[in-house]
């Protein structure tokens, strides 16, 4: 009951919204781009209203490309470090001897994957955190459109509840907790340790509110080319604890996922700054016009001329309705009984006598309803 409400609210927002942007002359676009007015937000989504976070994303593609590049650059060589000793069997940073022996063995530990909290890991969480800022940034500006009757703008909280959660789980066995958890409550062990139970919940997660949050949005695509990396890399994470014999044992396995779930963490962040992008063009009116698919366009159309069909027949029909209210059928009966009192009531009246008869007013009526019936049959 609420949500309909809601709904019905948002409706007549966007209906008082379109009689008054239609009253109003069009404005002239500035820089070859569209005005704020013709866009379907409100002028609470504007990023200037919001915190100092809206204001300073990206919205260029030229700073959009030189923020992915802070955000990668540094985690890819974090993995690097990380990685490049247990893989490869020669470490980046190897054993030096003389005055910076000791730094250089710090360094070495800070990027260790076996130690308390790598460096790595440290960025995957910020990144992660930093990109639960971004979605709840995203749903700010997406809860003051004014078409979102269905409440869409919620999938971005849901994201950034996510996106805590991941973050949370990188610093304490929270993966563990809710497989050990499930597992010994429904006796089922799903994977080894019962870490599928895990995995299963958070592939479901995503698996609704990607789609839910992505496909709202005007330009999409490349918002949906990070977001796929992004599960990509975490899906190579989930694969891990079934791959182990594969790839050398479950040392290297764990080193794998740890790595692909970092890197995993800094394109999830990439991805929200290109939602970001997306949705403050949408609201600053610098997108195109939306573009309506050709099977939906056609459907429109089919129900717009049904209904202007319906129209014109129910005009017809009030026209030819002015006999008040009274029933057709006593009509029908008035008239016969007139024609009987007048001596043709009774005669006999065949197929080849049809067209000199007179047809009474309630017989045309409703020869002329059945010829519109039929017309719109065919």
């Amino acid at each position: 009951m609420g949500a309909s409400s809601r709904r019905d609210q948002r409706r007549r927002l966007v209906a008082s919204w379109t009689r008054s942007s239609g009253s109003q002359p069009a404005d002239e676009a500035q820089g070859g781009c569209q005005s704020t007015a013709s866009t379907p937000y409100e002028d609470a989504a504007d990023p200037t209203r919001h915190p100092a976070l809206a204001t300073r994303l990206p919205t260029g593609l030229g700073g959009f490309g030189l923020g992915a590049m802070v955000l990668l650059l540094p985690m890819a060589g974090a993995i690097a470090l990380a990685v490049s000793g247990s893989l490869f069997d020669r470490p980046l940073l190897p054993a030096a001897e003389g005055r910076f022996a000791r730094s250089l063995a710090v360094v070495a530990t800070a990027f260790d994957p076996r130690g308390g909290l790598p460096v790595q890991v440290w960025l995957a969480e910020l990144c992660l955190l930093a990109a639960a800022a971004v979605a709840g940034a995203v749903r700010y500006m997406r809860r003051h459109r004014r078409d979102d009757f269905k409440g869409r703008f919620r999938a971005w909280g849901w994201l950034a509840a996510f996106f805590t959660v991941a973050a949370w789980a990188g610093a304490v066995p929270l993966g563990p907790l809710v497989a050990a958890f499930l597992s010994d409550a429904t006796g089922i062990v799903a994977g080894p340790a019962g870490i599928g139970w895990w995995l299963g919940l958070a592939a479901c997660g995503f698996a609704v509110v990607v789609p839910w949050a992505v496909l709202p949005l005007r330009e999409r695509a490349l918002t949906a080319l990070w977001m796929m990396l992004g599960l990509a890399a975490w899906a190579v994470t989930a694969a891990m604890p079934w791959a182990g014999q594969w790839v050398g044992g479950d040392g290297r396995a764990g080193l794998i996922a740890q790595a692909a779930w970092a890197a995993g963490a800094a394109i999830w962040l990439v991805a929200m700054l290109a939602a970001a992008r997306s949705v403050i063009r949408e609201v600053r009116g610098l997108c195109g016009p939306a573009t309506e698919k050709p099977a939906r366009k056609a459907r429109a159309e089919r129900k717009q001329e049904a209904r202007a069909a319906a129209a014109a027949v129910a005009a017809e029909e009030t026209a030819d309705d002015d006999d008040g209210d009274q029933p057709e059928e006593e009509l029908i009966f008035e008239e016969d009984r007139a024609a009987e009192s007048d001596g043709h009531g009774s005669d006999f009246t065949d197929g080849s006598e049809a067209d000199s008869r007179h047809l009474s007013k309630a017989e045309r009526k409703r020869l002329r309803k059945l010829a519109r019936m039929n017309g719109h049959a065919a």
